[in-house]
């Protein structure tokens, strides 16, 4: 499945999943700290880097999607580990 992007500065079309420079949280960053994590791609024809609008994870999420995910999951865990009876 290749995403088309349209570069914001020079109108080219081109696969998101090829230009994808990079995704998530940066090193000084934490999932929570920003609320716009997003995934950058690099434009192949005049090098802008920008905001992936149409690549998704998975087939379906976003990144901020998947930082929900994450979150709801670790919370159904800890839920579970303390109303599940032990062995």
């Amino acid at each position: 499945m290749s995403e088309a992007e349209v570069c914001p500065r020079c109108s080219a079309h081109f696969s998101a999943r090829e230009a994808l420079v990079s995704s998530g949280v940066g090193l000084t960053q934490t999932v929570f700290s920003g609320k716009d994590v997003q995934l950058k791609v690099r434009c192949p024809h005049c090098l802008h880097i920008f905001s992936a609008s149409t690549l998704r994870l998975f087939g379906f999420l976003s990144a901020n999607g998947l930082r929900w995910v994450v979150v709801g999951i670790l919370v159904l865990c800890v839920v579970l580990a303390n109303y599940l009876p032990a062995h």
